[in-house]
């Protein structure tokens, strides 16, 4: 194999690995009520902004783009998991909040989602996993340095190209 090849397969692979991921969690984690990644979404806000936090706080945090979050955030205030509370000194900010309807399905949430982790990771050893876990950051720090090299568009980055597909909200 040349090198240029397993480059190749290696960014084939994350790419497949992101997809199949994002299945897993969809399967694993659906209801007649809301997808799987609506679900995870939900417990990523009960695990660090149970008390609240705002949209562009997320947006640093997932990387997904303020156009995504926002829609992902629409249906699920819209089917009653969050609501927003104005900021009393500017009212374009708006508070995501968890409503009492999703703190009440906290543990059915954050015991599905357990599992699901568990069954992904298990393949690894702790070790493997921290491993991974600093290949991962290398990576996201090698893209963010092109993206910042290449100047392109502020408007639409490659983190948020990726997570604008109808099935991701």
């Amino acid at each position: 194999m040349t090198e240029d090849f397993r480059a190749e397969e290696l960014i084939y692979m994350m790419k497949k690995i992101g997809l199949d991921l994002a299945a897993q969690i969809d399967c694993c984690l659906k209801n007649d009520e809301i997808s799987g990644i609506q679900v995870y979404f939900l417990v990523y806000l009960l695990r660090h902004h149970s008390e609240g936090t705002y949209l562009t706080e997320l947006c640093r945090e997932t990387g997904m783009s303020k156009a995504t979050l926002s829609a992902l955030i629409k249906k699920l205030r819209e089917k009653d998991y969050l609501y927003f509370r104005e900021h009393p000194e500017d009212i374009r900010k708006k508070e995501v909040l968890p409503t009492k309807k999703l703190l009440e399905k906290r543990e059915v949430f954050f015991d599905k989602a357990r599992q699901m982790e568990d069954e992904v990771c298990g393949a690894l050893s702790q070790e493997e996993k921290m491993q991974l876990w600093g290949l991962e950051q290398k990576v996201l720090a090698q893209l963010i340095k092109m993206e910042r090299k290449e100047k392109k568009d502020r408007r639409l980055i490659y983190r948020e190209k990726s997570f604008t597909a109808a099935g991701t909200v």
